[in-house]
């Protein structure tokens, strides 16, 4: 499972920045078993987030660990 730096699990839903905090985003898939890398036809574990200007982007787990979301708000209930 995908964490924020203070520990706390990354949801679906979570509003996060990204890109140094530059850039806002919408987290709409976590991607962490070989089958479900295998079904969006990726080598690695990631996230995919739904962005303006980007549309959907997918950040690898490298990625991430240089990286890393920042948290903004979780999804309204």
């Amino acid at each position: 499972m995908f964490k924020y730096q203070d520990g706390s699990d990354i949801l679906i839903g979570d509003s996060v920045l990204f890109e140094n905090g530059k850039t806002n985003g919408i987290v709409e898939l976590i991607v962490v078993s070989e089958e479900e890398m295998k079904n969006i036809n990726v080598n690695e574990a990631g996230i995919m987030v739904k962005s303006q200007p980007f549309g959907l982007a997918y950040l690898s787990e490298y990625w991430l660990k240089n990286d890393p979301l920042l948290f903004v708000s979780h999804a309204p209930a």
